[in-house]
């Protein structure tokens, strides 16, 4: 069993070019548009190609939109594969056009990730940030700002603090998860640390 578990109330497009690496969670109102792919995206095995590459724990809340980059190539729209790491946790109502994004980063609410933008291992993007298309954010950044600047930097044991939140947060959701018991794991495993270990105001 993936341990995958998604809401019945998002909206899961083209789920043929989607892979799920398991014990990720995706709540209500978020859309994925696996759909939106290079029509000839085959493997040498002639199954279908994944667009949206999504990893092992990661957590996207209510109203995330998914969408796979684009740009123009010899006179059509052409899609671009989207690939997210492990551990990764992404705030409501945030829009990720990516072409990659690392392991062990945690997106605030509020944000937009521009097409072709890379985040590497260990990111922080604050509530509200907009990262602009082909941005690169170096590993262990802190981000904030429209256009999203780095602000701060994040200590070695960062990756270790994102895995123990993905992980008691996938937990948490196996018995009951609600909004408030959310925030609860995350002001008891993530702010705290943010605030002993993170140095971030």
């Amino acid at each position: 069993e993936s341990g995958n578990r998604i809401s019945r109330k998002a909206v899961i497009l083209g789920s043929q070019h989607i892979l799920l690496g398991g014990r990720s969670t995706i709540l209500p109102e978020c859309v994925v548009r696996g759909d939106l792919h290079r029509p000839s995206s085959a493997s040498a095995s002639g199954s279908a190609a994944a667009s949206v590459n999504i990893g092992r724990y990661n957590f996207l809340e209510k109203g995330v939109v998914i969408r796979p980059p684009s740009k123009i190539y010899k006179g059509s729209l052409v899609y671009y594969p989207l690939k997210i790491g492990n551990y990764v946790s992404i705030g409501a109502n945030s829009i990720i056009e990516a072409a990659a994004i690392g392991s062990y980063v945690s997106i605030g609410s509020n944000c937009v990730v521009g097409k072709f933008a890379i985040l590497k291992d260990c990111v922080l993007v604050l509530d509200g940030t907009v990262i602009p298309p082909t941005a690169c954010i170096p590993p262990f950044s802190v981000v904030a700002g429209n256009p999203a600047t780095v602000v701060d930097e994040l200590p070695e044991s960062s990756a270790e603090v994102f895995e123990r939140r993905a992980r008691q947060i996938h937990t948490l959701h196996g018995a009951s998860l609600t909004s408030t018991s959310i925030e609860e794991v995350k002001q008891s495993v993530f702010d705290d640390d943010v605030d002993e270990e993170f140095d971030v105001a």
